[in-house]
């Protein structure tokens, strides 16, 4: 008997992780990464069995799938060939927590009670993953090569680009069961001391290339709060509430880019006339099928895009003081002194990648919400009834022709 074991060194190019929804405080209203008996962040097999399983059937040569990953149904069960032993962490941070909210499609406003957080890890977290395969077969080199080219994206978020994998390293060894030497040391092996170490790849994986990499320059300010109001040292001076920041520097989160996408390709479609759910479940309107959709009556299924973090770069900021004011007398309100910073210049760039393949109605309608935000008629961020989140293109950019899109959405309707 053949023992070979594997150990893949995974490396997370985007904050991420797999969080624990079951065990969710009502107190703060923040997902927490899901964690070993020991406390440290978690990576369970699971995910990574379901993940690979997954990139390995584009490859034919691992075929059948059934016989690498098991299969279960009414009337026959083969086991999986490839077992995860097991994943470990290899940082030291604890993770750190993203706010964002839902917008109420009636109100084009933050919706209530819906604000929360996630708790994620850091981009460069690295997470060792070990294989074992009992007397593998004459696909056990295209598998470790399909490895090689695994990009996986794991935990919650991956349309917005979150938990982004690159395969870092790899180590291999079998173990002949039937010689004294190798059993000897199989049996004395001791995790992780005495597992193969992974090696970095002779060709390091490329990044990605976006389906769209488009340059925005802010025109008139922007404010994405970071979700807490942080106070001054004098605690006679307003709260002021921050901009998002990440590693220091202002960013633009890919899930408020999504969701600009998503609620303006939501309107463009009710404006034609064409089919559009309010829930986000119908899984039957182009928008859902495009974005994602979810639902108690029918499986979810994700995003057919992933739209990333932009940094804002040439950054610069300012504080905003505003207050309310009293309906009733027309003076300002007691008490109701608040600070906004705003990025009042920068540029960012808006990079979607396709996790699925792309048909020309969806670019149509990816290219119609580019020209609203444009146009300047939709914005980004907070305040944009108040003169903020204006964008304009900066790079190469064609505007397209939209003398179709109401025929071609209306009849993919009545398709």
């Amino acid at each position: 008997m053949i023992s070979t074991l594997i150990t893949v060194r995974l490396r997370m190019d985007t904050p991420g992780g797999v969080t624990a929804p079951e065990t969710l405080s009502d107190v703060d209203n923040v997902l927490p990464l899901r964690r070993d008996t020991a406390g440290r962040p978690h990576l369970p097999g699971t995910t990574v069995a379901g993940s690979l399983r997954a990139h390995c059937a584009t490859y034919e040569e691992l075929g059948p799938e059934e016989t690498l990953f098991g299969m279960a149904d009414e009337t026959e069960r083969i086991p999986s060939s490839i077992q995860v032993l097991g994943t470990r962490y290899l940082g030291d941070a604890d993770g750190i927590v993203r706010h964002r909210t839902a917008i109420d499609r009636e109100r084009g406003a933050p919706a209530n009670t819906m604000l929360h957080g996630v708790t994620v890890l850091p981009a460069g977290t690295e997470f060792d993953i070990v294989l074992r395969w009992d007397n593998p077969d004459r696909r056990e080199e295209p598998f470790l090569r399909a490895l090689q080219q695994w990009r996986p994206r794991l935990g919650r978020g991956a349309s917005h680009d979150a938990g982004r994998c690159t395969v870092v390293g790899l180590g291999h060894r079998s173990y002949d069961l039937t010689t004294v030497e190798d059993l000897h040391a199989w049996l004395h092996l001791q995790f992780p001391d005495d597992y193969p170490a992974p090696e970095p790849l002779a060709e390091p994986q490329r990044p990605p290339e976006p389906d769209y990499d488009i340059a925005f320059e802010i025109v008139g300010g922007l404010h994405i709060s970071a979700g807490e109001p942080s106070a001054h040292e004098s605690s006679e001076e307003p709260l002021v509430n921050r901009a998002l920041r990440s590693d220091g520097r202002f960013v633009v989160p890919g899930s408020t880019l999504k969701g600009i996408l998503r609620s303006r390709a939501e309107y463009v479609c009710r404006v034609v006339g064409a089919e559009v759910c309010t829930n986000h479940q119908c899984g039957e309107c182009h928008p859902c099928r495009l974005f994602g959709y979810g639902g108690e009556s029918r499986n979810a299924r994700r995003a057919k895009i992933a739209v990333a973090d932009s940094v804002i770069a040439n950054a610069t900021s300012e504080l905003r003081t505003h207050v309310a004011i009293d309906r009733f007398t027309g003076g300002a309100r007691d008490q109701l002194l608040y600070t906004d910073e705003v990025v009042t210049a920068g540029q960012f760039r808006l990079r979607i990648y396709a996790l699925e393949p792309l048909d020309d109605l969806d670019r149509l309608l990816i290219d119609v919400v580019l020209t609203d935000l444009h146009d300047g008629l939709v914005g980004i961020g907070g305040r944009t009834t108040a003169g903020l989140g204006t964008v304009r293109i900066t790079s190469e950019w064609t505007r397209p022709d939209l003398t179709t899109l109401a025929d071609r959405l209306n009849g993919e309707t009545a398709a």
